[in-house]
């Protein structure tokens, strides 16, 4: 435990005990706490938050030197994914636009709300 190292490595990267660790202090009576880094105190939580930010004014107003402006910045380009593209039309039966539902009418008779199989059965004035 005093060489603050772990075989799942988490305690050596968070500088902060991971279960197994914990488990470890646990057994031999120690407190947690003692193991964590100094970073991760509660005074040093406060101490950095002490001071206040001050925000930036309008951009207008910033002072650039004019070989900073005169960089143009591009952003990456973009690479290609491998493997087939995924299909796009997952969405779309959520989609309550495109999702209408059509009226349906008789196509011999033309009445709405009744299909041609129901048309014989109700009686249609010629």
């Amino acid at each position: 435990m005093n060489t603050r190292m772990c075989g799942c490595g988490k305690f050596q990267h968070d500088k902060i005990p991971c279960s197994h660790a914990i488990a470890a202090i646990r057994y031999r009576n120690k407190h947690h706490k003692d193991y964590c880094s100094a970073y991760c105190s509660n005074k040093n939580y406060q101490d950095t938050y002490a001071i206040i930010i001050e925000t930036l004014s309008c951009e207008s107003t910033w002072d650039v030197p004019s070989h900073v402006l005169k960089d143009v910045i591009l952003p990456p380009a973009a690479i290609k994914q491998l493997g087939r593209p995924p299909k796009n039309n997952r969405k779309k039966g959520f989609n309550k636009e495109k999702g209408k539902k059509r009226k349906v009418a008789c196509s011999k008779y033309g009445t709405a709300g009744t299909t041609r199989k129901l048309a014989p059965k109700i009686s249609h004035e010629d």
